[in-house]
């Protein structure tokens, strides 16, 4: 085996484990980092085939989003002194289903392409550099709105999760209920 395919077999060992540790644990920090690393599994895979810009991309674009979550994981999630709810069996029954019915749905999708029919059929104008400058340049505005608007609705809906979550909480004592 080459050191090219040990990389591959490895990223992508780290990204399915990285993936499962996302879905499987009950911590929400620990199911950011385990999505942190199946990101970091598939920014190798992007390596290894030599998708450079995309791998970069990836990293770049997604610590920051990561950051960001684990923000929001903090402040919506239930102090770390309590215990976790359950889950129910039949929803991860359910969801289990469900993710084995869209796997089997990708496969049979991925089986069924025709890949080698449309190499060579892309514009050797749509590269890396002219999708930068397109987005940098003439999109920037449009493309800073959307950031704006995107961190506007999570700090809205993170508010509303607040708002909730104290009408049902059980007042904190002060000094004056105390004595």
């Amino acid at each position: 085996m080459t050191w090219s395919a040990a990389v591959f077999w490895l990223s992508g060992a780290m990204a399915l484990g990285g993936a499962a540790l996302a879905v499987g644990l009950k911590s929400i920090f620990h199911n950011i980092l385990g999505f942190a690393l199946a990101l970091v599994g598939v920014a190798g895979l992007f390596l290894t085939l030599g998708s450079d810009f995309l791998a970069a991309v990836l990293i770049l674009v997604y610590v920051g989003a990561l950051a960001i979550a684990m923000v929001y994981a903090v402040m919506l999630s239930y102090p770390l002194d309590t215990q976790p709810q359950p889950r129910r069996a039949a929803k991860v029954l359910g969801a289990a289903a469900l993710s084995l019915l869209a796997a089997v749905a990708l496969f049979v999708i991925v089986l069924g392409a025709d890949f080698a029919s449309s190499y060579g059929l892309i514009d050797p104008e749509t590269s890396a550099r002219w999708v930068g400058r397109r987005l940098l340049g003439d999109y920037v505005l449009a493309f800073e709105l959307i950031s704006v608007l995107l961190v506007v609705a999570m700090i809205g809906a993170v508010m509303v999760a607040r708002k909730a979550r104290m009408a049902k909480a059980p007042p904190t004592p002060t000094p004056r209920m105390i004595g």
